[in-house]
């Protein structure tokens, strides 16, 4: 059984060079990333979700999407989920 979450995020090209985005979460203050066009941030975005959330007992609640769009307006808004436990497996160092 997997614990997948979905989490509103914010991907904003308005600070950064053209076609390079800044991914955040308004739900989630820590999961930061970026990327070059909207699918390599989307992925980069999902990575830095499961890394803050993993470990966490309560999990913050999700905003919903259109109050995300009106509050960040000029920005890409979409919802990006993640499986937790996926990501507790892939943030486990590698053995040498």
């Amino acid at each position: 059984m997997s614990r997948r979450v979905t989490y509103p995020a914010v991907l904003s090209d308005l600070e950064n060079p053209e076609g390079e985005y800044t991914v955040t979460f308004p739900d989630v203050p820590g999961a930061i990333s970026e990327g070059n066009g909207v699918a390599e941030a989307t992925a980069n975005g999902a990575l830095a979700l499961g890394l803050i959330l993993f470990d966490q007992y309560i999990l913050p609640n999700a905003t919903a999407v259109r109050k995300v769009q009106a509050a960040y307006p000029g920005t890409v808004v979409r919802e990006i989920s993640v499986d937790l436990d996926r990501a507790q497996q892939e943030s486990q160092p590698v053995a040498h």
